[in-house]
């Protein structure tokens, strides 16, 4: 029995090795550390690849911002959502397009043909021949890729013949435009108020080509002469911006010449000669309004400084220049504004100079002590409507940055002082003119004897 059942056993165990995959060959599956320490490689040879990819990423993102001289030459923004709503029409264009940002505005589609019938008359002009001509494109061509980092936006629907194209007419829209409006006529094709309308435009920060291409074009068109005839391109654009009261008399400073485009000449001009202050965050702010100040003893006077900036407290009087508020104000300071807050929000001077004025000005009463004064020339009207202007101005921008924290910080201190209170007191209600100062005098004479006599009256 026992020979039988270990046959058996015997006859199942070769049958086991039949069926089996291995034909009867041991199989080594190896340890649970060998198989853990597999998987681990894979996993680390995946994330390695991984992050390659994202390195290889970001190493051709950074060689596409090769584009840099002194930090990124990004210079012409969208302005921000927060400062559009609060006067969208501040910021758009009302006649004519300039660059890619309002390229595709159907309401400004009229002024294209204006811009090939100015393309035509450059191309009919002394001395220009099909060779310069297409040494301007080629040129365009060469720097297109630079122009286009200029843009805060990317336009990658703009196909490269379209923008250069683009760059092209509006270049020569421009040096025609400026070059016929040397004098206050402007070209003889636009009416007046087109001609209003084109300058405005030309201010706009979302309406701006680099000044860099329209300069390199305008050298193509006019070279430099030996006789010193041909004006220099940014000398023909401080003409055309300098009939701007603040720009007047503004020198060809290095700010001036460091302009990137119309929006950052007209603020260079602007802070031109200005006084160097300390920008500090969060620093003090002004406390009390003109009204206010003036009870206080504060004095006010306008000084010639043709830089609006240069608010200067000394002694209990302040000095401002002259503020000339028109109805293209508004328009030219807000884009001032807007590329500060994008581009040089540590050097923010125009936003500041308007948040000290907005704490100045609380009310119409406020307006017209400075126009008295003749600080503010108000070309609205109403005092109200400068008011209103002026305290709309600050609607969404930042509070943390000024450089007048030092002035504001001696101006409320004049104000919180009780003797300058009284002097002033004493200045206003008992010596506000000539009849009231003699009465007053006579009157304390008239106090000061009659103690005389009571006092004889006792001895």
């Amino acid at each position: 029995m026992e020979n039988d059942s270990e046959q058996a056993r015997a006859s199942n165990m070769e049958e086991d090795k039949a069926i089996s995959p291995n034909n009867g060959k041991d199989f080594d599956v190896g340890s649970a550390s060998d198989i853990e320490m597999a998987v681990n490689l894979d996993y680390y040879k995946e994330k390695r690849e991984m992050a390659t990819n994202i390195l290889a990423k970001l190493d051709s993102e950074v060689k596409r911002m090769s584009f840099k001289k002194n930090g990124s030459e990004c210079c012409i923004y969208t302005v921000p959502k927060p400062l559009r709503h609060v006067n969208w029409k501040a910021y758009d264009p009302l006649l004519i397009s300039i660059g890619p940002l309002h390229r595709e505005n159907t309401r400004l589609e009229a002024m294209e043909k204006e811009k090939l019938k100015f393309f035509k008359k450059l191309t009919e002009r002394h001395g220009m021949d099909e060779k310069k001509i297409i040494d301007i494109v080629i040129s365009i061509e060469n720097q297109e890729e630079r122009l286009r980092h200029c843009y805060s936006e990317k336009f990658k629907l703009i196909e490269s013949r379209d923008f250069v194209e683009m760059i092209l007419l509006d270049a020569v829209f421009i040096i025609q435009f400026l070059s016929e409006s040397k004098d206050d006529k402007g070209p003889k094709n636009f009416e007046p108020r087109m001609t209003f309308d084109i300058r405005e435009d030309l201010m706009l920060l979302e309406n701006q080509l680099p000044l860099f291409i329209i300069q390199e074009i305008y050298d193509h068109v006019n070279p430099p002469s030996q006789d010193g005839t041909t004006i220099p391109f940014l000398d023909l654009a401080k003409c055309h911006f300098g009939k701007l009261k603040f720009s007047q008399g503004a020198e060809t400073s290095p700010g001036v010449k460091g302009s990137r485009h119309f929006t950052d000449l007209l603020r260079n001009l602007m802070l031109n000669g200005a006084i160097q202050r300390s920008y500090s965050l969060n620093p003090t702010m002004l406390k009390y309004n003109a009204v206010m100040l003036r009870k206080a003893g504060v004095k006010f006077r306008v000084t010639e400084d043709k830089c609006l900036v240069n608010i200067t407290f000394d002694k209990g009087v302040m000095k401002i220049p002259r503020l000339e508020v028109d109805h293209c104000f508004e328009r030219l300071v807000r884009n001032i504004m807007a590329l500060e807050q994008c581009c040089n929000p540590f050097e923010a001077y125009v936003c500041s100079y308007i948040k000290f004025m907005n704490l100045l000005i609380d009310s119409s009463e406020d307006v017209a002590l400075l126009v008295r004064k003749g600080i503010i020339l108000n070309w609205l009207g109403e005092d109200a409507a400068v008011t209103n202007l002026i305290n709309h101005f600050c609607q969404n921008i930042d509070d943390n940055y000024t450089c007048f924290g030092v002035i504001s910080q001696e101006v409320n201190a004049h104000y919180e002082s009780r003797f300058n209170h009284m002097k002033a007191t004493l200045k206003h209600v008992y010596f506000a003119n000539i009849w009231r100062g003699t009465a007053t005098v006579a009157a304390a004479i008239l106090l000061i004897l009659t103690l005389i006599q009571t006092i004889k009256s006792f001895l």
